[in-house]
């Protein structure tokens, strides 16, 4: 999943989306405790999103949940947002252009409106909104007139000492009536709430999720495809997931439990498709690791884990939901970082699950530091290489038709040479492809020349300059002659080395550019990077926290320009690529020092 984050205001603790200005595409609402605000954040059509418009929800309101609907019948998206402190719901009228009103509150009592859900509990076609009351130990059902204003409450007692923590609404019992269900914190248990479609409900029915739980999040979805609606719940205490399946009579089995590792503490739970077999998946954010997992079904109630992707430290998440942001018909995930004072955008692709694990030996103790595919004898199958940096060598697996691979040779890059990197390419114009190699220990670049039968010719090597241990290497025409020419990032001199190509697989000797002193040039990449029609050279300096730009003028002569990438934040690797549709390539460098991009 590709990541973004969204600066927000002081502590945001909820989020959900709409479309407020018409476009459609989704916009992203903000609950701020902090700063006693909301946050809007407007979506553009490559899923990134506009700086956020703000907006006060009351002074030492502490707003700790949002929800949209079009609450005044107008066509366009509203927001209502449980106020804590102020004890209050704040409405906030949407214009269809971006804009909302001031907020327009109304008074919940002393419940101590903790989280906000909305619904037509009524079947009237008009959005009802129902909340946990920690304050009151119950949910209040507030009926909507239709015209943004909102019925007296009608108050369901949901235990003493419950403190009802998050809510869902859904038809438990199909009956076409909706339902509810609440996370109960304090008493360590589910209650189910059956709508009788006029606004009212049947006394709470509860589920334990067993002793010292503590469930912090409830959603609704069919997990083992029975067409009957089955529970997650965040049990936040013991660190575990707890489904129950639901009967579809409005009853449910008892817990089944997925544990989410020690000391998780899982605050929020959302559900969605994230690999595309349209089986419901679970994201779940954890408030005491920062990490945000996400949970494969399979359709047939059972899951497993897919990925677990870690946030920035002390995150603090609070909040996680599920909308398509840029418009590729992939579930995204946005989640609410406490901590951190950010909104995170993560854009899905659709994953599988690797359930086989195939290893091949190389040698003990080689050293492995880079990998690539390519079909090297045409028969339509992709092999591997390897290098090994202790035995100066690169090593073929050669692919075969069931997707397995043969040992297929040992070959050399030089004695004392150290391989460190290499890249694949044509470089004699014979249409096989050869490899080029960066050699640390021997201070120079390999150039491999192989033919149609996986037979490499012996390395022959080129000089990259004394002492200058090339630790990462490319290949381009950098000077229009449409040959390949070969460019290296030397780790000891602070310098790139340019090899002009003949075509026929020799080079000139080479030329050295400077990226600055002391700099460390750790890896590099070639590409347009000012739109000239001419090949630049990127490097990241892992020493000088910097990026060198070597901008290229169709000759094979460049001048330098340096930026820094942060302090402490060590690059180590970078890549080149259009990110946002605009024709321009944009720079991604991963930072080692700091641990982000």
């Amino acid at each position: 999943m590709g990541k973004s984050s969204l600066v927000s205001s002081s502590q945001p603790r909820s989020i959900a989306v709409g479309d407020f200005n018409n476009d459609n595409l989704i916009d992203i609402v903000v609950a701020n405790s902090g700063s006693n605000t909301i946050d809007i954040f407007l979506s553009r059509d490559n899923g990134t999103f506009m700086d956020q418009n703000i907006h006060t929800a009351g002074s030492q309101s502490s707003p700790y949940s949002v929800v949209t609907n079009d609450f005044n019948s107008d066509s366009f998206i509203d927001i209502a947002v449980a106020n804590y402190r102020t004890n209050n719901v704040g409405m906030f009228f949407g214009y269809g252009n971006g804009t909302i009103s001031t907020q327009t509150p109304f008074s919940t009592g002393s419940s101590h409106p903790f989280f906000i859900k909305t619904g037509d509990f009524n079947n009237d076609n008009r959005s009802d909104i129902v909340i946990a009351n920690h304050g009151t130990n119950s949910i209040g059902v507030y009926l909507g007139r239709g015209d943004g204003s909102f019925q007296t409450e009608k108050r369901f007692f949901t235990g003493y000492d419950s403190v009802p923590y998050s809510i869902d609404v859904n038809d438990f019992n199909n009956d076409n009536n909706l339902d509810i269900v609440v996370a109960n914190y304090g008493t360590n248990n589910i209650g189910i709430f059956l709508g009788r479609g006029n606004g009212d409900f049947e006394s709470q029915m509860t589920y334990s999720t067993n002793m010292n739980s503590n469930p912090t999040s409830v959603a609704v979805g069919d997990f083992n495809n029975d067409n009957h609606l089955d529970i997650v719940v965040a049990n936040n205490g013991t660190g575990n997931l707890g489904i129950f399946f639901g009967f579809g009579n409005g009853t449910f089995a008892k817990q089944t439990i997925y544990s989410l590792g020690s000391n998780s503490y899982p605050q929020y739970v959302a559900v969605g498709d994230f690999n595309g077999d349209q089986e419901l998946d679970i994201a779940i954010v954890t408030s005491n690791n920062d990490q945000i997992q996400i949970i494969l079904g399979s359709g047939n109630g059972t899951f497993f884990i897919l990925a677990t992707y870690d946030e920035m430290p002390n995150s603090h998440s609070f909040s996680i939901v599920i909308a398509d942001f840029n418009k590729d018909n992939q579930s995204d995930i946005a989640v609410s970082n406490y901590g951190t004072n950010n909104v995170l955008v993560m854009s899905g692709y659709f994953t599988e699950l690797l359930t086989r694990q195939t290893t091949y030996i190389v040698n003990i103790d080689s050293r492995l530091t880079c990998i690539a595919t390519a079909d090297f004898d045409n028969d339509g199958y992709l092999d591997i290489v390897v290098n090994g940096i202790a035995y100066d060598s690169l090593l073929l697996l050669a692919g075969t038709s069931n997707g397995t691979f043969a040992r297929k040779k040992i070959f050399s890059a030089g004695y004392q040479s150290q391989p460190n990197e290499f890249c694949i390419c044509d470089v004699n114009n014979d249409n096989q492809l050869d490899i080029i190699t960066a050699n640390m220990g021997s201070d120079s670049v390999g150039v491999i020349l192989g033919d149609a039968n996986q037979i490499f010719r012996n390395v022959t090597t080129y000089s990259t300059g004394i002492h200058s241990s090339p630790a990462s290497v490319a290949v381009g025409d950098v000077n229009n002659d449409t040959n390949l020419d070969i460019i290296s990032a030397n780790s000891h001199t602070s310098s790139v080395s340019v090899l002009l190509g003949y075509g026929d697989g020799n080079f000139a000797i080479a030329v050295m550019y400077s990226v600055g002193i002391g700099n460390d040039p750790s890896s590099l990449a070639l590409g347009d990077v000012n739109n000239d029609g001419y090949l630049d050279i990127a490097i990241t300096n892992y020493f000088a926290c910097s990026l060198s730009i070597l901008y290229g003028d169709g000759y094979g002569v460049f001048r330098l320009m340096i930026f820094s990438t942060g302090y402490n934040s060590g690059p180590r690797s970078i890549t080149l690529v259009d990110l946002n549709d605009d024709s321009y390539l944009d720079i991604v460098v991963a930072n080692n020092g700091a641990s982000d991009i």
